[in-house]
């Protein structure tokens, strides 16, 4: 099987190594010269554990990263796949799918409607019936009900893409009955399980439900923990006893709900909803888990002064599992607003490359935390990965900690070190209700 997959970003590049560790041939287009330079050297360009390893093995023998699909010449695809971001426009909660666009036209010279075309990205409902299927209807000069369209969510989470592409299963959706066999033709080279939806829409839904719930769930905690501390509680201890040995209570502990999905999906998916209590909801949501970067800047300014340097670690949008991402990342958001406020701000972050840090432009980018909390006024640690459980400080004076999830197990408070969570940052401030 041919394959041909427009977009070596994360989605594309994890989807492409794995088919073809199933003995696909694999083509894929990338515009950024970025990535286009690390597969050259047999790598990616993002961590992903054992991604580069099967790099290595398959680049240039059944994976190959191409300028266009059609040079070098290559024989027909049985199927192209577009993967390429769907990011919501600058200071908009409006989704942009230009890049779909783009990609599909990028077929021009080698799709003739013959070939499935599987979206992959993720888009409002209806975008594929009514936006793609009539792009390639252009494209091919045949009429839509004649192609081969599904729409095949990703889903997979960042840290265990490869074990998750061949262990959970894939949803397809087909426009007719034939671009449904030839999807499942695809993924069961990949999944051991297919799941059919009835669908071009329900396909679409499934991917933007799965990812709304996880922010709604998220947003529960978060809403409970900033309630109990008006209460004057600490919000992620009550979470915690309510949950214990109780299991109709699984209630998530507070904590930044942000990365390249979960800060966009619930934005896609209301997109296009009329107005109704569900969008209101789920709008609502999404805010309280937006709101934690502004409760959190707004106490820095009131607790910690300019004088000194404030030392931001984990910068990549999650810890665990471990990824080097930036984007949509709270920490960089938090860093941003802290940097347009007057704050000499140090970055730091135990996976992201030192380059990536730079390209912020947001302050200088350290190696070596305890050195860098010598001489500044806080540490501000903002992902949960392991290695932060060994940390420990230096002898400091007058210096304020900030571990959002309370991963720090080694830092202290003391006369001299003042520590905060999540769970109790905004205590010193509540107007209890008990008084």
């Amino acid at each position: 099987m041919r394959i041909g997959i427009v977009g070596l970003g994360y989605v594309g590049l994890t989807l492409a190594i794995a088919a073809a560790s199933r003995g696909a041939e694999i083509f894929g287009t990338e515009l950024n010269p970025k990535i286009k330079a690390c597969l050259q050297k047999d790598r990616a360009n993002f961590f992903e554990p054992g991604l580069d390893e099967l790099i290595a093995k398959h680049n240039r023998k059944n994976f190959h990263c191409v300028d266009t699909f059609n040079n070098p010449p290559i024989e027909l695809f049985d199927a192209f796949i577009i993967t390429v971001g769907t990011p919501l426009y600058p200071n908009s909660t409006q989704p942009n799918f230009e890049a779909i666009s783009t990609a599909i036209e990028s077929l021009r010279t080698v799709y003739d409607g013959k070939q499935l075309v599987i979206i992959r990205s993720t888009v409002s409902v209806g975008t594929t019936r009514k936006v793609v299927l009539p792009l390639l209807a252009k494209l091919s000069g045949k009429p839509a009900e004649e192609l081969f369209v599904s729409m095949c969510p990703e889903r997979t989470v960042e840290g265990k893409a490869l074990r998750e592409l061949t262990t959970l299963p894939q949803i397809i959706s087909g426009n007719n009955s034939s671009a449904l066999q030839m999807a499942r033709r695809v993924f069961e080279k990949i999944s051991p399980q297919i799941i059919t939806a009835n669908t071009l829409e329900e396909a679409e839904l499934a991917k933007l439900y799965c990812n709304t719930y996880r922010d709604i769930n998220f947003s529960v905690g978060n809403a409970f923990c900033l309630a109990a501390q008006k209460f004057g509680v600490d919000g992620a201890n009550v979470i915690r006893l309510a949950n214990e040995g109780y299991s109709r209570a699984k209630i998530s502990l507070p904590g930044f709900v942000a990365g390249p999905c979960l800060e966009k999906d619930a934005y896609i998916l209301t997109d296009n909803l009329p107005d109704c209590a569900s969008k209101n909801f789920i709008l609502s949501a999404r805010k309280i888990n937006e709101s934690l970067e502004d409760f959190i800047v707004d106490w820095i300014k009131r607790h910690v002064d300019k004088s000194k340097a404030v030392v931001l670690s984990g910068m990549a949008f999650k810890g665990r599992p471990a990824t080097s991402d930036l984007r949509g990342s709270s920490s960089v958001n938090i860093a941003r607003k802290l940097h347009a406020a007057g704050y000499s701000l140090r970055l730091h972050d135990i996976v992201a490359p030192v380059e990536d840090l730079e390209t912020l432009q947001l302050g200088a980018v350290v190696t070596d935390l305890s050195a860098a909390c010598e001489d500044s006024a806080a540490l501000l640690v903002l992902n949960n990965h392991e290695r932060y459980e060994e940390f420990q400080l230096p002898a400091l004076k007058n210096f304020v900690v900030f571990d959002a999830w309370h991963v720090c197990k080694k830092i202290f408070a003391s006369d001299s070190i003042k520590v905060f969570t999540l769970g109790n940052f905004l205590l010193e401030e509540a107007d209890t209700c008990a008084e």
